[in-house]
């Protein structure tokens, strides 16, 4: 198993839930040259989730499509437990019904498959320093229609949702614009509200689709 590079004592620490074993061993050294640290590797929800338990990782990168429990299944008792769990899904689906699933989880992020080293690397440093990570390219495969009865976002929720969608948790946002923490949450659940989306990652998605965010 591959620890933590001791050279970047900041690296986030990152369990990789993936059921094909020459992809994780790939990723597990990749996340590895990236100073990225792995502090455990599994390939199915069960075990997955007893091992996420007992190591606490910033992230728990996990494959959609598991064999036997998914990983959408594993996202949901992980987020059960701790609703701010740094999960991101990785998925090579493209299918709509299970990204939106998956998407209803509350998870922090999804990257896709068939995305950059570079893009994984960034998503997973992006869910450990408490933000969120959303590949632009699942935009139009999970946002719904706004209706026309739904309220135009404010320039500030605009800012702040454009700002999660680059990868900027709470805090960092906040201190960028000089406001409370809790008002960039109010401004973030207010948009949830207009947006009807369920999580924060949702309503990303759904500003990105409606061009609302760049």
């Amino acid at each position: 198993m591959l620890s933590r590079p001791e050279t970047d004592a900041q690296a986030p620490m990152v369990v990789v839930v993936e059921d094909h074993a020459a992809l994780r061993k790939g990723i597990e050294l990749l996340l590895h040259s990236e100073g990225v640290g792995v502090v455990g590797v599994a390939g199915d929800a069960d075990h997955a989730y007893e091992l996420i338990k007992r190591r606490q990782p910033d992230v728990s990168l996990v494959d959609i499509g598991l064999r036997g429990r998914s990983g959408i299944e594993l996202a949901r008792w992980l987020l059960t437990d701790d609703p701010d769990a740094g999960v991101l899904l990785y998925s090579g689906s493209t299918d709509p019904r299970v990204l939106s699933e998956g998407l209803g989880t509350g998870v922090r992020g999804f990257a896709l498959k068939n995305g950059s080293a570079r893009e994984l690397v960034g998503a997973i440093r992006a869910v450990a320093a408490g933000g969120t990570y959303f590949d632009r390219e699942l935009a139009p495969l999970l946002a719904r229609p706004l209706a026309a009865s739904e309220h135009v976002l404010s320039n500030r929720e605009r800012e702040i949702l454009d700002l999660l969608a680059h990868g900027k948790n709470g805090a960092a946002i906040a201190r960028e614009l000089m406001i409370s923490s809790e008002t960039v949450r109010t401004h973030v659940r207010n948009a949830m509200r207009k947006l009807d989306a369920d999580t924060r990652t949702q309503a990303v998605a759904l500003a990105i689709r409606q061009r609302l965010i760049g």
